[in-house]
């Protein structure tokens, strides 16, 4: 085969080279267009699968035969004194002195073909139809409608988290926080406009929390981020006024006057001294006892006394 055809050839050119695929879609595709070509001659027998043809060995055969199929039925003499070619699904056949016209109509899909006398009634489809022809195809969240003689489009939207969805006539309108943010919420309690990772600046407390939802946690709730770990110094105890923190179970306190260590029992709202006791108790009463050896001075004696676990005994 020459690389240049002389003179040029009709369908491929002076290039030899084939127009379609080198392979079975190439060989089916060839096959289908021979069949639309010969349909147009005028067949009685015309025949095309409706669910075309797989590229492979069966679709080959199977393409083949529709092509014998309709090659064999071809008539001479065009569509007659009506004027009407027969094609693709359409054969001409002269009874007296009229052509009875057959059209080869098949649904698939979702359509529906049915004959009521001369009549081609096709139903089923319309509503996609209408959509197609719209432009718009529904799919994952989008929804094509036929109202009489126009589509209409749903969009199936809404708002998670923060973000709001409201709709002003036929637009959708989103407000909130649609994005990360560095605002904090400055109050005393954190109200309900949050999400994970929102901050909340407890103006009671004057304490730092964060929102901590999602990625794992089990128990979605504001959780502190300042430590716990610092002791209060102040010659007073922290009482909560103002910005003051209010004490909480185990917070400690330093006491500059005394120079002692403080630990706070949410139990019973009082200060225990974490280290030992240095100067005796003064009182008419006798003070509870913690451990032993603890002294006490009774101020009507006056005597020192120490608790020997048991009782009070005269040191």
């Amino acid at each position: 085969m020459p690389e240049i055809n002389t003179p040029p050839c009709p369908t491929h050119g002076s290039l030899p080279r084939a127009l379609h695929s080198e392979n079975f879609e190439g060989i089916v595709t060839v096959i289908e267009e021979i069949i639309a070509t010969v349909s147009g001659l005028g067949t009685v027998s015309y025949s095309r699968c409706p669910y075309g043809y797989p590229w492979s060995f069966e679709g080959t055969v199977r393409a083949l035969e529709d092509l014998n199929t309709t090659i064999s039925g071809i008539q001479t003499g065009g569509g007659g004194s009506s004027n009407i070619l027969p094609g693709s699904g359409i054969t001409a056949v002269t009874s007296g002195s009229y052509e009875i016209f057959d059209v080869n109509v098949v649904g698939i899909g979702g359509a529906t073909v049915t004959y009521s006398g001369t009549t081609i009634l096709i139903s089923g489809q319309e509503n996609t139809g209408i959509a197609i022809v719209s432009g718009v195809v529904g799919g994952l969240g989008i929804s094509a409608t036929a109202s009489g003689g126009s589509v209409v489009i749903a969009q199936n939207s809404q708002g998670v988290g923060n973000v709001n969805l409201s709709y002003v006539g036929p637009t959708a309108v989103y407000s909130g926080i649609t994005g990360p943010t560095s605002s904090v919420i400055v109050s005393g309690a954190p109200g309900s406009d949050y999400g994970a990772g929102s901050l909340w600046f407890d103006t009671n407390e004057g304490r730092l929390f964060v929102y901590a939802s999602g990625n794992g946690v089990s128990d979605p709730a504001w959780y502190q981020t300042n430590a716990e770990a610092l002791a209060y110094k102040s010659e007073q105890p922290p009482s909560g006024a103002g910005f003051n923190a209010p004490p909480r179970d185990g917070s400690l306190w330093f006491n500059n006057l005394l120079g002692s260590l403080f630990v706070y029992d949410a139990v019973t709202s009082g200060w225990y001294e974490t280290s030992s006791v240095r100067t005796p108790s003064y009182s008419s009463a006798a003070p509870a006892p913690v451990a032993e050896g603890v002294t006490w001075i009774d101020s009507t004696v006056p005597q020192l006394k120490v608790w020997d676990g048991t009782a009070w005994v005269n040191a």
